[in-house]
C-alpha cells in the first residue's frame, strides 16, 4: 500500500510516466470529460457496479467510500445517463474523495466546475437516473477495457486515465521516476538545441528523409 506522499507522486509524475514505466498497460481506452479543466489526481479505487441507467449504487457509495478513494463509478454498458450530479459530487468531496471516474454521464457542469472535486466523466447530459438497484460496491467493474479492483491505483489528468494494479504499485512508482529523471536530462538538452534525431541515433536511419527535404527547399530557394 502507497502512503499518501507516493500517492501524490504518482499524481504529479502523470498518467503518461506512469503508463510508459507500467510497461505501457492498464490504459483506459476511452475519452472523458475533465472537470475542472487543469485537474490531476491520483487514489485507490473504490469501484462501483451501478445498474444500467441505476445510480443507488452512488448513494450507497456515499457511505461506503474513505478518504482518499477515487470513486470508479460503471454500468454494464456505458451510457449518456447522468450518476452523478452537483448533490452527489458535494457529498463526495465532503467525503474526501480525491476524484470521480464516471464511466457515464454527470450533470450540473457548471456547478461540479465550482465544486473543484476531480471528476472524468465519459458523458455530460441532463438525463437522470433512477434509484432502485445496487449491483456491487467495492466488487471489479470494467472501464474502457480495463479491470479496476478495490485498492488500484487510479491515476488521472489531461492525458487520460490509467489503471495500476496494487502488486505493482511500488515497483512502477519506482520506474516513474528514474524515467522522469531521464527525461528532465533530457528536456535541459533539448533546450540547448540538441536534437532528438541525435540524442536517439535516429539520424543514419532517417538519412533519405532528410536529404529529401533538403532537397525540395533547394528547389524553393532557386
Amino acid at each position: 500500500m502507497l502512503s499518501q506522499e507516493e500517492i501524490q507522486e504518482l499524481a504529479a509524475l502523470g498518467t503518461a510516466t506512469v503508463y510508459e514505466a507500467s510497461g505501457r498497460k492498464g490504459l483506459v481506452e476511452a475519452g472523458f470529460v475533465r472537470l475542472p479543466e487543469g485537474s490531476r489526481a491520483a487514489g485507490p479505487a473504490f469501484p462501483v457496479l451501478c445498474a444500467q441507467g441505476d445510480n443507488l449504487g452512488v448513494h450507497a457509495a456515499m457511505a461506503a467510500v474513505r478518504p482518499g478513494e477515487v470513486l470508479v463509478l460503471a454500468m454494464p454498458e456505458p451510457e449518456p445517463v447522468a450518476l452523478v450530479g452537483e448533490l452527489l459530487a458535494t457529498q463526495a468531496k465532503a467525503r474526501g474523495v480525491a476524484a470521480l471516474l464516471v464511466d457515464g454521464a454527470v450533470r450540473d457542469a457548471d456547478g461540479l466546475r465550482l465544486l473543484g472535486l476531480p471528476i472524468w466523466a465519459r458523458f455530460v447530459s441532463p438525463r437522470g437516473a433512477r434509484r432502485e438497484r445496487v449491483l456491487g460496491l467495492g466488487t471489479p467493474v470494467w472501464v474502457g477495457g480495463v479491470e479496476v479492483r478495490l485498492g488500484d491505483y487510479v491515476v488521472l489528468d489531461g492525458d487520460g486515465v490509467v489503471v495500476l494494479p496494487r502488486e505493482r504499485a511500488r515497483e512502477v512508482l519506482q520506474r516513474a521516476r528514474e524515467r522522469a529523471e531521464r527525461e528532465a536530462a533530457l528536456r535541459a538538452r533539448f533546450a540547448r538545441g540538441e536534437l532528438s534525431v541525435d540524442v536517439y541515433g535516429l539520424r543514419q536511419n532517417l538519412r533519405e528523409a532528410l536529404a529529401e527535404a533538403e532537397r525540395l527547399r533547394g528547389g524553393e530557394d532557386g
